[in-house]
């Protein structure tokens, strides 16, 4: 199955006409003919059937035929996470972590980032991408580039570092927190005074288990943690 993320669908049209990017797709790559069924989205919680009845690379229109609304899903995770050195890893990161199922993701920016520049609207292509992909019915919230100390912190929060300090194991602390928000610092780790500030804040300081991990790889292994936890 296949679906294309349409964010500007009128459900209340009886028809769509898609970009001239995604009707040469929908044309040449795909080579749909008229009458095939084609599974769409608006990324905010409508999966809609639709049919095509004209096919161009220049114009492809659909007649939409159902509409169903997706509750939102309970579990809401935010993942604060500083970009990685490598473009790569970080935009890895987004794919998976889209596929997983993260609510919100603000990339941070820490004392010891060695990347402190990202291409936003190059992420957020990568997370529609996976949007699609995986068959979710919304895109996560991609927040700007925060300083880690401009944050602003609304639900239960943890930060895992590397400091020998005690620290709880995440999936002891997430359990039941079915919205919450899980902080990672860059390659370097979170410095003394990121950690004493989140103290402060009353985030709870945690850890993933005895492997020390890539920050892309932490991330990961903490969404589908608090996923898990809270299905």
């Amino acid at each position: 199955m296949q679906q294309f993320l349409t964010p500007n669908i009128d459900p209340a049209s009886e028809s769509y006409i898609f970009s001239e990017v995604e009707s040469k797709h929908v044309a040449k790559v795909l080579r749909k003919n008229v009458g095939d069924i084609l599974n769409l989205t608006n990324g905010k919680g409508q999966l809609i059937t639709a049919k095509l009845s004209l096919v161009s690379p220049k114009s492809c229109v659909v007649k939409l035929l159902e509409i169903k609304n997706i509750p939102v899903p309970k579990t809401a995770i935010h993942m604060v996470v500083a970009p990685t050195k490598n473009t790569s890893r970080f935009e890895w990161f987004l794919e998976k972590a889209t596929e997983l199922g993260v609510y919100k993701i603000t990339p941070v920016l820490c004392d010891r980032s060695e990347r402190k520049h990202i291409k936003h609207e190059r992420c957020e292509k990568i997370i529609h991408a996976a949007v699609k992909q995986s068959l979710r019915a919304y895109v996560p919230i991609l927040a700007p580039l925060t300083p880690l100390k401009e944050l602003e912190i609304k639900t239960p929060a943890f930060m895992a570092h590397c400091e020998d300090s005690p620290k709880k194991s995440l999936k002891d602390v997430v359990n039941g927190q079915i919205k919450c928000t899980i902080l990672i610092g860059p390659e370097g780790d979170f410095s003394k005074s990121e950690i004493a500030w989140a103290n402060d804040q009353n985030i709870t300081a945690v850890h993933l288990g005895n492997n020390r991990l890539r920050t892309e790889t932490a991330a990961l292994a903490a969404l589908h943690t608090a996923l898990l936890m809270n299905p």
